[in-house]
């Protein structure tokens, strides 16, 4: 606890460390560093930190870093190069500094370098011991200056001199800009060459990049100022100046850096020889301190130099309200900062938009002159203005030449007439088109007729279908109608019943089905059929169609029992029985097998036993063949039973008597034993 609360005082001092000795009354800041303060350091030393986010030492590093700045220990700045969120900083790190792990600090280049961290305390030690050895290193005798200027207010919409202005336009500027001014003098006795790098930076981001503890990354790189190659001779000077613009630089993943604020902006200079890539200066400026927030004063008007329109105002835009057409007018923006100390806009223009009439209404639809148009067709045309100006319509429609105005400022360039129109009728019809200004351009008159009506369709697709069995007693009845006239509308007269004919049951309805409301009883025949009357009183009957109700399972396989042998010429009894699913009554109909059948036989209950005598005059094997019917027709398979009447007489001996004989004449009678198997 005692380590975090000394983390944040540490980085409560950070801020006002940075401001160096700034003047508190000049947006326009300057650095020079011709010597180090402190003659033990050889120049001003250079940290890149190469981080990214999420990264778990990365927060050592980062809280050891803020540290050792805001002690002021040393004559060092620090930028810090988050390359998972800033493609400029994974260049710089990954492609020019050969970065291979997170955290890691590149000191003067790569000079020295400090890879990992495992704590505050021993990567403060490291970053100490590296700064210390990059100051005792020779360098070039060089001084590099370098000065910020906080432009005020630029990126002004409308752009200066911008024509066809909308009216409602609102004007908005950023404050996003400065003026980078670089100078490096050579004091060596030969020429200098060497390659510069100015850093723009936020001194805490402002773009949400956070260490993996969720503290801002301090000195978080944005973007180059300069990065180019310097060549300066004997006792010469380099200087240059950029504008540098957030609005034009981005984080190289779609977001840009059009917020950035004065105070928290800081220009961090350096300059790396030639051959080693090593720094031999480091220079650094914060843009603003104390200057954050700003107000605006804004002039605007129709003459030059405009009148103030609004003082002190926080918001980076203004609303003029409704402008004129054709019209030039003047506005510029001054800027407030925190100190009291302005910076005065200059004087823009833009020029108002003319404004043109509508677009003659066109593409009628119907098309001008039509026939055989259904009565349910809606009325379309191409519309519009030039300028993109609202448009609404005035719509003039009726039977009568011109027609009558029926719908005013309608905003749409379709419209729909109330109900259905007549069939066989001439229609006239006419477009007016409005601006929001008040400009209008009338279309001509259009015609149009309509169709002659025409019978219904004769209803189809019924259900239950034509001759459906088993249908249950609660169907509902349903089918198909339809006109060939689109936007006709129909209703139907339904006829049900077991009569054929049937008798009418509804009259006029709209719905395309019928629920017969428990007027049906299970196992009967239906009989219905659909009348469809249009608008007009055409109708088209439809077939009588019909539907036996009662889901009725066939009776089961009959049994069939009696002797499976006999004699021909003999009555044989046989019986035969049934059950039936739902325990419907059943009748029988039996095929001997000799050509001799019942036909159907009178219904009994289901289950019960009939029996019937049959003889059979011939000698042959016989199939016998039974089915059963339920009372409303549904039929069983067939079951059979096989009989044989067998074609030689059997013997009838009194075996007693023979076997009394052969026990009495063992070797007697031996064909006899012969014939019998004996």
């Amino acid at each position: 606890m005692k380590k975090k609360l000394i983390g944040i005082i540490v980085c409560m001092l950070v801020l006002p460390t940075f401001a160096g000795t700034m003047s508190s009354t000049n947006t326009s800041t300057e650095s020079i560093d011709n010597e180090p303060v402190d003659r033990t350091y050889s120049h001003t030393i250079l940290g890149e930190y190469g981080t990214r986010a999420g990264c778990v030492p990365c927060y050592y590093a980062h809280t050891a870093l803020k540290n050792i700045y805001a002690n002021g220990w040393h004559p060092f700045y620090y930028v810090t190069l988050v390359c998972s969120k800033n493609i400029h900083a994974y260049q710089r790190a990954i492609n020019e500094l050969g970065l291979i792990a997170y955290p890691t600090v590149f000191w003067d280049g790569d000079y020295r370098k400090n890879l990992g961290a495992s704590s505050i305390q021993s990567a403060m030690e490291k970053y100490n011991y590296s700064i210390t050895k990059c100051g005792e290193r020779t360098v070039a005798d060089i001084d590099l200056s370098l000065d910020v200027t906080w432009l005020g207010a630029v990126n002004n919409d409308p752009e200066d001199g911008a024509t066809v202005v909308n009216l409602e336009k609102v004007m908005s500027w950023t404050i996003s800009e400065m003026e980078i001014d670089v100078s490096v003098t050579n004091n060596e006795a030969s020429q200098y060459n060497g390659h510069l790098h100015v850093y723009v930076t936020d001194i805490e981001s402002s773009m949400s990049w956070e260490d993996n503890e969720g503290n801002p990354y301090t000195f978080a790189f944005l973007d180059y100022a300069f990065n180019e190659d310097i060549a300066i001779g004997a006792g010469g000077t380099w200087d240059d100046s950029t504008g540098w613009d957030g609005v034009n630089h981005s984080d190289g993943y779609g977001h840009k850096f059009e917020k950035i604020v004065q105070d928290n902006t800081m220009v961090i200079a350096s300059v790396f020889d030639e051959d080693s890539d090593y720094t031999d200066e480091t220079a650094g400026v914060v843009a603003g301190v104390g200057t954050d927030p700003k107000t605006f004063d804004i002039c605007f008007g129709n003459s030059t130099p405009p009148p103030k329109v609004s003082s002190n105002q926080s918001s980076l835009e203004y609303d003029p309200g409704n402008l004129e057409f054709d019209t030039t007018y003047y506005w510029k923006v001054d800027v407030w900062d925190a100190l009291g100390n302005p910076t005065y806009g200059q004087i823009w223009n833009f020029t108002t938009r003319d404004n043109d009439p509508p677009y003659t209404p066109s593409n009628p639809n119907p098309w001008n002159g039509a026939t055989d148009v259904a009565i349910n067709t809606n009325l379309s045309w191409s519309g519009g203005d030039p300028d993109g100006d609202d448009t609404t319509y005035d719509v003039y429609f009726g039977t009568s030449s011109p027609p009558p105005l029926v719908k005013s400022n309608h905003n749409d360039t379709e419209y729909d007439p109330p109900g259905t129109l007549q069939f066989n009728t001439t229609y006239y019809w006419k477009i007016v088109a409005w601006d929001e200004y008040g400009l209008n351009a009338s279309g001509p008159v259009w015609t149009f007729t309509t169709q002659a009506n025409l019978l219904p369709y004769e209803p189809s697709n019924p259900e239950p279908e034509d001759g459906a069995n088993n249908v249950p007693v609660d169907a509902i009845l349903k089918w198909n109608g339809s006109d060939p006239n689109p936007g006709d509308t129909l209703k139907y007269d339904v006829y049900f019943g077991v009569i054929n004919p049937p008798t009418k049951k509804s009259s006029n309805q709209t719905e395309t089905s019928y629920d017969p409301l428990g007027d049906m009883e299970l196992f009967k025949k239906y009989y219905w059929y659909i009348v469809s009357w249009d608008s007009q009183g055409l109708s088209t009957y439809g077939d009588i169609w019909s539907f036996t109700t009662g889901i009725n399972n066939p009776p089961d396989k009959p049994t069939i029992t009696g002797p499976k042998e006999g004699t021909a010429g003999e009555d044989y009894k046989y019986n035969f029985s049934a059950f039936d699913p739902e325990n419907h009554d059943v009748a029988y109909k039996i095929e001997w097998g000799d050509g001799d059948s019942t036909g159907w036989l009178e219904f009994v209950a289901s289950g019960i036993k009939i029996t019937l005598n049959h003889t059979w005059d011939a000698k042959d094997d016989y199939t016998i063949r039974c089915k059963a019917k339920d009372i409303y027709g549904e039929e069983s398979d067939w079951a059979t039973l096989e009989v044989t009447m067998p074609k030689n007489q059997p013997f009838n001996f009194n075996f007693n008597l023979l076997s009394w004989l052969f026990e009495r004449f063992p070797n007697a009678f031996p064909i006899i034993r012969q014939l019998l198997g004996l």
